[in-house]
């Protein structure tokens, strides 16, 4: 019983296709190295919604700054200790912005949940020495964490 090559081995074009996705799926992956794989990544999208964390997990909140004007996102007010503790800021700025001379930068902000309970996160976008003003951008999310 001879079996042809063709029913046996997926075709070279399906190989790179894979390969091509594989690339492009990981190279779009912007979180800074040292994020847990379990880590749940809020963006713009999430601003104003819930979102539910297990004791010990990662929130990271991935959001776009430009420093150069003196804006970035910072807290109202630190969170309940209780239950979400900050874990760190850093901004990095992708590949496709360097390219591109941009001085827009992605900012990342961290919190570990710690135990079950409900608490909110509120951010503004400001300059630090101005503060907020009747314009200010803001981020919120409720977090329930389990």
């Amino acid at each position: 019983m001879s079996r042809s090559i063709h029913s046996v081995m997926p075709s070279s074009l399906a190989l790179a296709t894979a390969l091509l996705l594989f690339i492009l799926i990981g190279g779009c992956r912007s979180t800074p190295s040292g994020i847990p794989a379990d880590a749940v990544v809020a963006g713009a999208a999430e601003n104003g919604s819930t979102i539910r964390l297990r004791s010990g997990q990662m929130l990271v909140i991935e959001l776009q700054s430009n420093p150069s004007t003196g804006y970035v996102w910072q807290l109202v007010r630190e969170p309940n200790a209780q239950y979400l503790l900050v874990d760190g800021t850093k901004t990095r700025q992708s590949d496709t912005e360097r390219a591109n001379e941009s001085q827009i930068e992605t900012q990342y902000i961290r919190f570990v949940a710690q135990e079950a309970g409900e608490t909110e996160l509120e951010l503004n976008y400001v300059i630090p020495a101005a503060g907020p003003g009747p314009d200010t951008r803001r981020y919120t999310l409720e977090l329930v964490i389990e």
